[in-house]
């Protein structure tokens, strides 16, 4: 990378990515409601890469080049509503509707708004880009037949919308009625490869059932999302390596996500199925003197990837190119020191994950992992929940107290 005149070189860490693999995309991690605003916040505090940030965060998502994809999260769509409550709330006649259908309606509307601003991107690449992933309630992991109807109500929003089901064996069936339906998915909460083959065969068996009633799939997009820096952080991790006599480096516990990563994309590559690995919680580390660096973009990239990118990690891209330290990703498959997979291989935790039948699909929701995930995404949606109590008037005291309680403790409404 170079610089002159303090003006930073468009070449950035996209192009590099596509150059190894065209088939690779990048997509923005975060409502697209805060995506302009944190664009000029780049803009303000690092002036001299202007022409990088507007190559990688083009206004709209309009251009044919950087950010060209969204996932969104109950998170953050709650996030989103309660930073600017009166902007949603104003949009709907709060006197005659319920708390159950007011939170439906805010969740709703923002998946609509966000759809809108991509959907230009999603016609001009043929409906390649341009997608928007909206979550399944997060409270209906283990029911099949409300995530599905949940599902179905998301795909009718707007033509690209891309449905987000947890990778339960519950999710899995619903993940098979979607796709058979002709709705994109995007399988998540996922830490296995057991779970991407699972998930690979679910969305086969829909296409297939979906050209059996004349369903046309063909320009349906299905990722499934490997939640890559939420893996080795786990506390069992720790402790079944501590059981066993092993303390696990740093590097240790990102070499037992990368070497998932590889063995999910040797499962991709073997398939015939038109379906992507996704990255999420993608995680920069900092070392003792301060250096920033992710091993969760330099280390892949050698083959068709997916990267879905918080606004920090959009930053961190930007601060290293400002810098004239570009963020490389990787040109070939990388190898982790014989002695870390020799440790690695003896936990549990990590085999399990590693090889292809080392969980079985009842077990998908009771990983560590997963729980943990599921717990933040339910954590918000009762916050939302919550919120629209407040909001929503009840004429009877006692439903008022009692959805109250249900909300504030289980995240329903009675």
């Amino acid at each position: 990378m170079t610089q002159g005149r303090g003006v930073v070189n468009t070449l950035g860490y996209i192009e590099r990515l596509k150059h190894n693999d065209p088939g690779s995309q990048v997509w923005w991690d975060s409502s697209p409601a805060v995506y302009l605003p944190y664009k000029q916040h780049l803009l303000e505090k690092y002036p001299a890469a202007a022409a990088y940030i507007d190559t990688l965060v083009p206004d709209d998502f309009c251009a044919p080049q950087g950010l060209c994809s969204v996932t969104t999260n109950p998170r953050l769509v709650t996030a989103v509503i309660l930073e600017k409550r009166e902007y949603w709330s104003s949009r709907f006649n709060l006197a005659s509707l319920s708390p159950h259908e007011l939170r439906k309606q805010l969740y709703n509307e923002v998946i609509l708004e966000g759809a809108a601003m991509l959907k230009s991107r999603w016609v001009q690449s043929a409906q390649v880009e341009g997608w928007i992933s909206a979550q399944v309630d997060p409270l209906d992991v283990r029911c099949t037949e409300r995530m599905t109807a949940r599902g179905l109500e998301l795909q009718r929003l707007a033509p690209n919308v891309m449905v987000k089901v947890p990778g339960s064996l519950e999710g899995l069936a619903t993940v098979e009625q979607l796709v058979a339906q002709g709705a994109s998915v995007n399988i998540t909460f996922c830490f296995t490869v057991a779970q991407f083959q699972a998930g690979i065969q679910a969305i086969e068996r829909g296409m297939a059932a979906a050209r059996s009633t004349g369903i046309d799939t063909h320009c349906c997009k299905y990722v499934i999302t490997f939640m890559i820096g939420r893996f080795a952080c786990q506390p069992e991790f720790a402790l079944q390596a501590a059981e066993r006599g092993l303390v696990l480096s740093a590097e240790e516990l990102r070499w037992a996500e990368l070497m998932i990563y590889q063995q999910i994309q040797e499962l991709m590559a073997a398939s015939r199925v038109p379906v992507n690995i996704l990255l999420s919680s993608i995680k920069v580390d900092v070392d003792e003197r301060g250096n920033k660096q992710c091993w969760h973009l330099e280390k892949t990239g050698h083959t068709a990837t997916c990267y879905t990118l918080t606004p920090d990690v959009v930053e961190f891209l930007v601060e290293r190119e400002s810098h004239g330290k570009p963020v490389m990703p990787a040109l070939q498959a990388q190898k982790p020191p014989v002695a870390t997979f020799a440790k690695l291989i003896r936990i549990p935790y990590f085999y399990e994950a590693y090889v292809a039948d080392g969980i079985e699909p009842y077990d998908f929701a009771h990983h560590e992992a997963f729980i943990n995930a599921c717990n933040e995404a339910n954590s918000a949606h009762r916050r939302l929940a919550d919120y629209c109590v407040r909001l929503c008037p009840v004429t009877k005291p006692f439903k008022r107290a009692l959805n109250a309680l249900l909300a504030a403790e289980f995240g329903v409404i009675a």
